[in-house]
């Protein structure tokens, strides 16, 4: 990552949620976030989370999501609905789209989910903006948030 990156994203405050049914995950990422300036908020189950997000207390820049989670709604399902609310929210004020980022510990091109004939790589691109392979680097992971939301344009 270039000096400059890192600069121009330490100047911004990223909302971030991030859903994972690790209570560790949720500690480290929220720490490594919050160290970097961001609003991070966690949850540990996706229905939650959801509810959370059709609050719209916040409109997040970023989602973060492990893919396998309890409780019947998956990374996917929680990545397909945040995209829908954003759909129906629509842009306002200026406001950019948030991302979804999807993780897992699992080799994740190989899960059905994702290999359905329906869900295209078109689809892929719209639902899910990032593939992340666990374990991962903090300063990989950094480096791969700040790229994206900066072309994002904040």
């Amino acid at each position: 990552m270039t000096k400059n990156l890192s600069s121009t994203i330490n100047n911004i405050k990223i909302r971030i949620l991030v859903v994972d049914d690790e209570p560790d995950i949720l500690l480290e990422l929220g720490a490594l976030l919050e160290g970097r300036g961001h609003y991070v908020k966690t949850f540990d189950d996706p229905a939650q989370a959801l509810e959370h997000i059709a609050s719209g207390d916040v409109d997040y820049d970023l989602v973060i999501t492990d893919y396998r989670m309890p409780g019947g709604i998956s990374g996917l399902d929680l990545a397909k609905r945040v995209k829908e609310h954003e759909r129906r929210k629509g842009v306002r004020g200026g406001r950019r789209k948030a991302k979804v980022f999807l993780m897992s510990a699992f080799d994740i091109m190989s899960l059905p989910e994702l290999n359905e004939p329906d869900l295209n790589e078109a689809a892929k691109s719209e639902i899910v903006d990032e593939i992340i392979q666990k374990p991962i680097r903090n300063d990989k992971l950094i480096a791969i948030i700040e790229s994206s939301l900066l072309h994002n344009n904040l």
